[in-house]
């Protein structure tokens, strides 16, 4: 016995507003249609689902029963037809996302509040990694976004794609020497105490590139993984810094200031996907908030 959906939809209809004529308004049909949809479900059952008392149609047990059955079948899905529509406007999802921390504990931050205002239901994780970390995640398909400090870089299952360059920044006291200058040029590192951040980050190749091919000479009196402490540094009068912008637009203390460089020493990021893995809609709408982020720090 194969049922027909239709007759089935009308079933319901008439079920659930105790009239073949409401229903058939439901349905956007004539009631005559109505009538002879359930005369059809009760041929293909065999069964008589309906008595009508005066203008009331009385379903019988058969009628109760198979009700049960079948509202639960509609019922599931209206639930999938609604699931899809969420995931549609992005009402509902989860977002994985790693970062470095120089993007993780500010920048990362003011995307997530940003993004979260126009998708509350999202259920958000973000988790702190060095660069290499975050590769090995995106390969591996565990998160959903990650953010690197590179941006020519390979690596297998994993798309690369660089946002915005921004200037890094150089931090120094109040009262240091170079603190009246607008810009601080390679040249006005000469003999400096510089607070370094750990071997590998680009940021500190990058300067110390520009600072061996002007043949400057400087002290390392301490180095940091966190550009955050590297400023605490720099407050306690242990040297000068050159850090990534974000940290220093949310840094904030009266003995500390920045300045630009020249020439200027950029910072540079990526973002990177799981390679051969559809984007989903929280994704997209999250790329474009961080885009946005990046591009009003750059104005």
């Amino acid at each position: 016995m194969e049922l027909n959906p239709r007759q089935l939809d009308a079933f319901r209809k008439v079920m659930l507003t105790g009239s073949m004529t409401i229903a058939a308004e439901r349905l956007r049909v004539s009631q005559p249609a109505v009538s002879r949809l359930i005369k059809d479900l009760e041929a293909s059952l065999g069964l008589r689902l309906f008595r009508r008392e005066g203008n009331r149609l009385i379903p019988g047990a058969e009628a109760q029963r198979l009700f049960r059955e079948v509202d639960l079948f509609y019922r599931g899905i209206e639930q999938v037809e609604k699931v899809a529509q969420d995931l549609k406007s992005v009402r509902i999802g989860n977002l994985r996302i790693a970062s470095l921390s120089a993007l993780a504990l500010h920048v990362l931050c003011e995307c997530v509040n940003t993004f979260s205002a126009t998708h509350p239901e999202v259920v958000i994780s973000l988790d702190v990694r060095n660069s290499l970390s975050v590769l090995e995640l995106a390969g591996a398909n565990q998160i959903d976004i990650g953010f690197v400090h590179q941006k020519n870089i390979e690596y297998p299952g994993v798309d690369v794609y660089p946002l915005q360059s921004l200037p890094a920044v150089c931090v120094l006291r109040r009262d240091h020497r170079l603190a009246g200058k607008e810009t601080i040029a390679i040249e006005d590192f000469e003999g400096e105490s510089i607070i370094s951040l750990s071997q590998n980050n680009p940021l500190r190749v990058r300067l110390e590139m520009e600072l061996d091919a002007a043949g400057i000479r400087y002290r390392r009196p301490i180095e940091t993984t966190l550009a955050y402490s590297a400023c605490n540094f720099v407050r306690g009068n242990l040297g000068i810094a050159v850090i990534d912008p974000f940290t220093a637009r949310h840094f904030s203390d009266p003995d500390v200031v920045f300045r630009p460089i020249a020439p200027s020493i950029p910072f540079e990021c990526s973002f990177v996907l799981p390679a051969h893995q559809p984007r989903s809609k929280v994704v997209e709408d999250f790329i474009e908030s961080t885009k946005e982020v990046f591009s009003s720090a750059g104005r």
